[in-house]
């Protein structure tokens, strides 16, 4: 009887002790949990990111990756970085000027020597260089090319415009048809500037910013910017009526049912209205610029990249996420997702409709986004997208050209 006691009590410390091993596992699971915050602004693409974000934590569940993407999430992200509040991953362009002052100012870990920094195309990953070190990684680049109904285009006889002239002809002849020619969501600060920057990045290269910005060139008087303002009108003619009440979303619905030719934007346009209207026939082609097709560039640049916080509190685990979303099949489904041309080694175009814009990126016949050359960073291209938005209503080139001159002298 006195056996099978001792034998009974050595069970049950053996399960409490069993117990409470268990008991202290479970918090030290808890203790070693990662939580990172992921701050990206693509808010067509949340739902790309939370399948990718599922994964890996499938494949980490000590780490837990908090995705935040919210409206006007630069002006937001910038706000956050000033008052020291900055997230562990975010999203970054290199060559801007917003970029530059965060990592010369300490806010930015130095990732040059990381691994995954070798999945990324070096011509493209060399824009984050400062000072010989790198602070973000590219994972894609964006392209802006005129969408256009394919069907609409067919039933006219209407060829693909390559020069300037030939797109204002190609608008010209819609409206004879009586289709609306082109769609501008105008009420957007945003889509104001994508439209226009096409014309200003055809123009001008990364050294007359240089010029600008140390006040050895005007806007004013200078014929360039007449003749680019004078096609901005050009085209605002063939717009629909109440462009002004438009957004994105609303061009891209109207596009979708058939209300409008063309609208210009980026491939970040096309996961949205392939939800919208799966079967829709589209295409994209170059913004024809000018009359030269053969000089006419792609405007685009890094569109997701991404830095790490300097003061993150788990920096190997921010890295490791990165590196898992730099992993080629990864970047893959990223691109074949929204269109975008990747930025990672050995990543193919998928999608025919982007097929006309990859050649010539990949032929290197794309200009960055100019706005990434401007000392004022994100504050200066917000004051550019109200000024033209402004222009855009009045019309008036004179105005329009003072108040960029006042704008540029501002952040000089």
């Amino acid at each position: 009887m006195k056996t099978k006691w001792m034998i009974g009590s050595t069970v049950l410390v053996v399960c409490l002790f069993l117990s409470a091993c268990s008991t202290e596992g479970e918090v030290q699971e808890q203790v070693e949990q990662r939580n990172i915050e992921f701050f990206q602004t693509k808010e067509n693409a949340v739902t790309f990111f939370d399948e990718i974000i599922h994964e890996f934590e499938l494949e980490n569940p000590h780490i837990t990756i908090e995705q935040v993407s919210i409206p006007d999430g630069m002006a937001v992200l910038k706000t956050r970085i000033a008052r020291g509040d900055v997230p562990d991953i975010f999203i970054t362009y290199p060559i801007e000027q917003d970029y530059v002052v965060r990592a010369n100012n300490g806010y930015l870990l130095d990732i040059t020597d990381e691994t995954f920094i070798q999945q990324v195309d070096e011509d493209i990953q060399s824009r984050y260089l400062i000072n010989g070190r790198m602070y973000g990684v590219a994972l894609s680049q964006n392209a802006v090319g005129v969408i256009y109904n394919k069907d609409a285009f067919n039933e006219l006889g209407l060829e693909i415009p390559e020069t300037w002239d030939q797109f204002i002809e190609t608008l010209e002849l819609l409206e004879l048809a009586q289709k609306q020619p082109i769609l501008f969501a105008n009420k957007e600060l945003e889509s104001v500037s994508v439209f226009n920057l096409n014309l200003v990045a055809n123009e001008f290269d990364s050294n007359y910013w240089s010029s600008l910005t140390s006040g050895l060139v005007n806007i004013q008087n200078d014929p360039r910017w007449e003749e680019i303002a004078e096609k901005m009108l050009a085209v605002l003619e063939f717009a629909q009526d109440n462009s002004f009440s438009y957004d994105t979303d609303a061009v891209i619905k109207s596009f979708s049912i058939g209300e409008g030719a063309m609208f210009v934007s980026g491939v970040w346009a096309l996961p949205e209205l392939e939800k919208l209207e799966p079967n829709i026939n589209y295409g994209m082609f170059p913004f024809p610029a000018t009359n030269d097709p053969e000089n006419n560039k792609i405007l685009g640049g890094v569109d997701g990249g991404f830095a790490i916080a300097a003061n993150t509190e788990y920096p190997e685990e921010a890295k490791q996420f990165l590196a898992f979303l730099l992993e080629q099949e990864n970047a893959q489904r990223f691109s074949d997702f929204e269109g975008n041309i990747s930025a990672v080694n050995g990543v193919k175009m998928n999608k025919p409709e982007v097929s006309l814009l990859a050649e010539r990126v990949n032929e290197g016949k794309s200009v960055n986004w100019p706005n990434h050359y401007w000392s004022g960073g994100t504050a200066a291209e917000t004051d550019y997208r109200r000024i033209s938005q402004l222009f855009y209503f009045d019309r008036d080139i004179p105005a329009y050209l003072k108040k960029l001159d006042s704008m540029f002298d501002q952040y000089r």
